[in-house]
């Protein structure tokens, strides 16, 4: 792109035709005249070098095309230019059809800070699990989400995109068995309130990984959130986290 209308960049007509590089005049095309015997071979080579000392102050190194000796600096000397078919190509590549997202949905989320948003321009499947409120001018989490554009209304099979929650599942019995063992836990007497549960201090890491909350819009089902955050802490602190999340990842569970 900063070569794009560079006097230096060479056509690609006349970059096909043969014509050498306009910043350093060495060939683009083919082998030079020297042929390709171990002499002429050697000749390249020292050629080579001399153009590399000459280009030292560049710091940019240097490139060469397939098939080809001559080397070019990679700050001097343009790369030439990609075919009309490579341009295709790689705009297959980069584009496919297969890419094109519909975003012709609406929806209405609720937060976790209870506010209400409409998000218009969406996937007619799928919601963000963090949306910006326009009130608290923060990123919440979405606790619910519907769809409400008019193609929704007049479709027979609504209901299958409603009422979408982030893609999340607490941990079943059999998966907190799993790893249950791995977090240490202090049976004798203590004063104040109840401690929260460990396996829903888990979950609530669990969750705000997933979804990619702060922790300030953790759920109220997990407690509370600062609680949840300290026995975070202190569970990566001892090192239980990692293991946690090592012994879920070798199980192919969702982190």
């Amino acid at each position: 792109m900063e070569r794009a209308g560079d006097d230096l960049q060479v056509p690609y007509e006349a970059y096909a035709a043969g014509e050498p590089c306009r910043a350093c005049g060495r060939a683009l095309l083919g082998e030079p005249a020297l042929g390709i015997d171990e002499e002429s071979l050697a000749l390249i080579d020292a050629d080579n070098a001399e153009f590399r000392a000459e280009h030292a102050a560049c710091n940019m190194g240097v490139w060469r095309l397939e098939n080809n000796r001559v080397e070019h600096c990679h700050l001097c000397c343009p790369f030439p230019p990609l075919s009309q078919a490579q341009r295709d190509e790689l705009r297959q590549l980069l584009c496919p059809p297969s890419l094109h997202i519909d975003r012709s949905a609406t929806w209405r989320v609720e937060l976790t800070c209870q506010h209400v948003e409409t998000l218009a321009g969406h996937s007619p499947r799928y919601v963000e699990p963090t949306v910006q409120c326009t009130e608290c001018a923060v990123i919440r989490g979405v606790v619910k989400a519907v769809r409400i554009d008019d193609q929704v209304k007049n479709a027979d099979d609504s209901c299958a995109i409603e009422d979408l929650q982030p893609d999340y599942q607490r941990l079943t019995d059999e998966q907190w068995s799993w790893i249950k063992h791995i977090v240490h836990t202090d049976d004798g007497p203590r004063r104040g309130r109840p401690p929260t549960d460990v396996r829903t201090i888990v979950d609530a890491a669990l969750y705000k990984t997933r979804t990619g909350i702060s922790w300030r819009e953790l759920p109220a089902e997990f407690g509370s959130w600062q609680t949840a955050l300290r026995r975070h802490r202190q569970l990566i602190e001892s090192s239980q986290w990692d293991e946690i999340t090592r012994t879920l990842a070798d199980r192919d569970l969702p982190q």
